[in-house]
């Protein structure tokens, strides 16, 4: 899944909508500017009885589909109609009359306003049930497969806590000097204290940093940044892994710093009135001992960024140690993410002479793992810095069997071809549009017996698992993995086997 930010991870999934039983495609046209203003219509009572992609409950009125946000199947409640259409309608929950069994207190009432968490309602193993029959839903609508092969969704250890599992989050600043999430569909921002969604780590850097940007820039903070993003490396090898943070007063102190912040300049802002940007990054760096460093980017002036002290961190996953750099994608539930490691490793198969293909390769987190069980692997990827991590990190852990190419993934597999070489097994893992066709294409011409595809959008992957079968595989399983609970976003990871003629 490519996404760094919270409110990218955890906010509006696009416009596919799903419904339960598949007897009507469920879609939202893109609303307008002026449609998300619109003044308030009609109070009406309403039965719910379907979840469409994206979180929303769905019932029928009048013959339209209504979307009510907060609802749950098998629920009567009132709302009140906005943004009415032709054929679709969204309404604001003002009443619950018949809750559904299936329905919670929601821990973190507030946050469901950032746009995340649209299932803080929604109790975590009906969310399972859900995302699965979801995912079967989209693979027939918009794949055209019959009887999809959809797993249940694996979901958080009982051990793990499905709240606070997040590695990376971005945070907004407003010009009244709020500093948290931004509000859904609006430029306000929920003013945050803390934040109790994310691990644990990165929460008390988040506090050390908001107490900083208030203490030393007070209102001024928007004039300075729009956002800034968080990272901590929670599996970090050796002394990075000991000794969690700790707030003391206005000073954070930690063994060993395992974070990463960047910092957005707003455009056309100028930092020499605070002494410059290089000494504001190091001065952050300084009083936060949890850092390994500190990035300003968008400076003017053709600076681009500066950085102080390091632009990257360590992670460990499994028996695997990864750099990670201020631009690079990487998991983000330190948790789940072996999980999804095992299960692309098991779909692929692997024989130790075989050569794999790892598309949208990323920092190397698949190639790694992979190259333990093949005798060689040609990742491809198009993020610069994600190159460099995934090569640092081959020598990090004396990997020398990972080939990492720098490059648009349909253009390198194009040459590929042209070449005539050969690959026995190809994985990727691409963002959230998913895949060019024409990747798709140069990679089925490639004919690898396997094809394991990674998806965080399964509306894309029905798609694109089309594409692929339709020349030359079949689909032989779908296995969702919820790395984000509590939302409605869901990964996948999907099996095609070449068809033999």
């Amino acid at each position: 899944m490519r996404a760094m930010r919270m409110q990218d991870e955890n906010g509006a999934r696009g416009n596919e909508r799903v419904s339960r039983n598949g007897s009507r495609p469920l879609a939202i046209p893109t609303d307008s500017a002026e449609a998300r203003h619109e003044a308030p219509g009609e109070i009406i009572e309403l039965e719910l009885n379907d979840l469409a992609y994206g979180g929303d409950a769905v019932g029928r009125y009048e013959g339209r589909a209504v979307f009510v946000p907060g609802g749950l199947p098998g629920e009567l409640v009132r709302a009140q109609l906005q943004r009415e259409r032709s054929n679709y309608a969204r309404a604001t929950l003002l009443d619950v009359l018949r809750p559904s069994p299936d329905r919670v207190a929601p821990r973190y009432p507030l946050l469901s306003e950032s746009g995340g968490f649209q299932w803080q309602h929604l109790a975590y193993p009906a969310q399972l049930e859900w995302k699965s029959r979801i995912v079967r839903q989209l693979l027939i609508r918009i794949g055209k497969f019959i009887e999809p092969p959809t797993l249940p969704t694996l979901g958080m250890p009982t051990s793990a806590d499905p709240w606070r599992y997040r590695t990376v989050a971005q945070f907004s600043v407003a010009p009244d000097g709020a500093i948290g999430f931004r509000r859904m569909e609006s430029h306000d921002v929920l003013d945050m204290s803390d934040c109790p969604i994310v691990h644990p780590q990165l929460d008390l850097l988040y506090q050390a940093t908001r107490a900083w940007m208030r203490q030393q820039w007070g209102e001024r903070a928007a004039a300075y940044t729009e956002r800034f993003t968080l990272r901590v490396a929670v599996g970090a090898p050796g002394e990075q892994a000991s000794g969690p943070l700790s707030l003391a007063g206005s000073h954070t102190y930690r063994h060993g710093p395992n974070g990463l912040l960047t910092i957005e300049a707003r455009p056309g802002a100028s930092f020499e009135d605070i002494g410059g940007a290089d000494a504001v990054a190091s001065e952050l760096l300084e009083a936060l001992p949890g850092l390994a460093g500190v990035v300003i980017l968008g400076l003017p002036g053709g600076r681009g960024r500066i950085i102080a002290g390091q632009d990257f961190v360590h992670e460990r996953v499994l028996n695997r140690i990864f750099r990670i750099s201020a631009g690079s994608f990487f998991q983000v539930n330190p948790t789940q993410t072996p999980i999804l490691i095992e299960q692309a490793l098991a779909a692929l198969e692997p024989r130790a002479s075989d050569i794999a293909l790892d598309g949208y390769s990323g920092a190397g987190l698949f190639s790694l793992f992979l190259a333990e069980r093949v005798a060689h692997v040609r990742a491809i990827e198009s993020q610069p810095s994600a190159v460099a991590d995934a090569r640092a990190s081959a020598l990090l852990n004396s990997v020398t069997n990972v080939l990492t190419v720098e490059g648009l993934l349909e253009r390198t597999l194009g040459v590929m071809r042209r070449q005539r070489e050969h690959i026995d097994l190809a994985l990727v893992d691409p963002p959230r549009s998913g895949c060019l066709p024409r990747a798709l294409m140069e990679l089925t011409a490639l004919g690898p017996r396997t094809i394991v595809y990674v998806s965080c959008d399964p509306s894309t992957l029905a798609r694109d698992l089309r594409i692929i079968c339709d020349n030359g595989y079949r689909l032989t399983s779908v296995q969702p993995v919820d790395m984000f609970p509590f939302t409605s976003h869901i990964e996948c990871v999907a099996t095609c086997e070449r068809i033999h003629r």
